[in-house]
């Protein structure tokens, strides 16, 4: 039931319909909008639902993430783009597939993450009138999820000669995250306050692209971006399952669009399962299929590559490319054959030596040329030298000279039986990322590492460390440099599994050169992936 109406009518022009596809208009926008509301008895959602042709595809958007509930219970402010917003933006975001051959996207098949990150955009936690935001600066508020941070000012229109003596509105903006307002993306109301029974609705012009204009940045870059957030260093370990963010032909190729083995990613195309040597595996490969990895290649030089695979059949092939000049890649390792090694979860490691001439951020693209194996990880090591600083140092890689020299343990078997079975340290596969760990911890035992430090200066240290226990008087360690405990004890926390790591970063000074780094275990009960250094700058 409406109680009033808006002191003017406010009438925006209604786009031919013949522009439309009418059988999907929701996924692809539609705008006819004419708003004479001031307050409306019902939910926020129940307004939107009943302008017909105006919300349809945010609605579907908003059905998509789950937020419809939201909107029929919580205390929301919702800045409503409308159909037209959605058309005009999955029209240039389609416009850019189409030349570059891949398949369109619309509201129903684009990549759920990235729908629910732009929408979340448009909902405001809490209830927040125009006049609340009519501070000089404006306003922070928060959107609904993640602690994103938007911002809204109240301003007004001239009129009749007056300087703001119009109309008022709310320019509503993503700020990015920057202070700097020149780079903030912004877009103003055309109706504001719609009072409902959970909170206020306001309506954004029609020449808005939804998702301010972020919405071919993350639904179709031009270059992948990592996984993590953080590309992965070079020396170490690449698990195959951290292929980049960025979707069909931008981040990876597979011959189909759904996820075969149905785990970890499963809402893109590569095919990942869960591996018999734990973690996962990716499966169902195909000929001229690839995957992108973003690196950071620590120092040049010469490198050992190991591609953990299995096969059932003895012809497979593989090589790696990397990127020598943006867009331009080039073959490192020549064609690495993949051996029968009687299944899809026996596997062995295909090795190539590679030389590394360009340090720094790289992309690392792994191509399948003749292809019917699964594929665990990629393990970089350097050739006649010690690991790189800054960059990761697996925790398997300890020095070579055995008990007493590059390490002791309690017992001179390696209970875990990898990588280097014949010593003492106890080596396992690790989970998600692939690679290695050390566990069945104890007090007293310690290993050894030579690092190869580039630069003096103070270096944050993570140590990636998993554990079930609740750490109480225990799970404690230190990192010692050159015979000196530079770190005091450290202690790892309940992460919830040997192998659900986590980082306990502390920072460390170390100067230009050669250094033994030694973790000392004070008390046992965790697990051990390896040591990440990152110059404070």
């Amino acid at each position: 039931m409406l109680r009033s109406h808006l002191s003017t009518c406010l009438l925006l022009s209604c786009l031919a319909s013949a522009v439309f596809y009418s059988s999907c208009y929701k996924d692809k926008g539609y705008y006819n909008y004419k708003n004479t509301l001031r307050e409306f008895e019902g939910s926020s959602y129940d307004f939107l639902k009943s302008q017909q042709g105006i919300y349809d595809s945010f609605l579907l958007a908003l059905d998509r993430v789950n937020l419809a509930d939201s909107l029929k219970k919580g205390d929301y402010t919702v800045f409503a783009p409308t159909n037209a917003s959605f058309q005009q933006a999955f029209e240039d975001l389609n416009t850019l597939r189409k030349t570059q051959d891949r398949p369109l996207q619309y509201i129903a098949n684009v990549p759920l993450n990235d729908l629910d990150s732009l929408v979340c955009r448009y909902i405001i936690r809490g209830k927040f009138s125009g006049d609340s935001m009519a501070q000089q600066d404006g306003r922070d508020i928060p959107a609904i999820r993640y602690g994103y941070m938007m911002h809204g000012k109240l301003n007004y229109s001239n009129a009749e000669g007056y300087v703001e003596g119009g109309p008022s509105f709310i320019t509503f903006s993503d700020t990015k995250g920057v202070v700097y307002t020149r780079q903030w993306s912004n877009v103003n109301t055309v109706a504001l306050d719609i009072k409902t029974t959970n909170g206020f609705v306001n309506v954004l012009e029609r020449d808005h692209l939804f998702g301010f204009d972020a919405l071919i940045s993350h639904v179709n870059p031009t270059f992948s971006k990592p996984h993590t957030g953080v590309p992965i260093w070079v020396p170490g370990i690449i698990g195959l399952d951290q292929y980049d963010l960025g979707g069909e032909r931008v981040a990876y190729h597979d011959n189909d669009a759904s996820n075969n083995g149905g785990k970890y990613r499963t809402g893109e195309g590569v095919d990942i399962e869960n591996s018999g040597e734990g973690g996962f595996d990716v499966g169902w490969t195909a000929a001229y299929e690839w995957m992108n990895y973003s690196v950071n290649v620590a120092d040049t030089g010469t490198y050992k590559v190991l591609v953990r695979a299995a096969s059932p059949d003895n012809n497979g092939a593989l090589h790696l490319e990397i990127d020598d000049k943006p867009g331009h890649f080039t073959n490192i390792t020549g064609s690495m054959r993949v051996p029968g090694t009687g299944g899809y979860q026996n596997y062995t490691d295909v090795e190539a030596t590679v030389r590394l001439d360009q340090p720094g951020l790289h992309t690392i693209r792994m191509i399948y040329e003749y292809a019917n194996y699964n594929l665990r990880f990629i393990k970089i090591m350097p050739v006649g030298r010690p690991y790189p600083v800054p960059g990761f140092v697996p925790v398997e890689d300890f020095d070579p000279g055995g008990e007493g020299v590059a390490y002791h343990d309690n017992d001179a078997s390696n209970n875990g039986g990898r990588w280097r079975p014949g010593e003492g340290v106890d080596i396992e596969f690790s989970g998600e990322g692939g690679g290695y760990d050390v566990g069945w911890t104890n007090a007293g035992e310690w290993i050894e590492y030579t690092i190869d430090v580039k630069k003096t200066g103070v270096y944050n240290l993570d140590v990636r460390v998993g554990s079930p226990n609740d750490p109480g008087d225990g799970s404690r360690f230190h990192v010692e440099f050159d015979g000196k405990d530079e770190t005091g004890p450290l202690v790892c926390p309940k992460t919830g599994g040997w192998t659900n790591w986590t980082d306990i970063r502390t920072s460390v000074y170390l100067s230009e050169g050669i250094h033994k780094m030694r973790f000392f275990e004070e008390t046992g009960g965790y697990n051990i992936k390896g040591f990440l250094f990152n110059p404070i700058h």
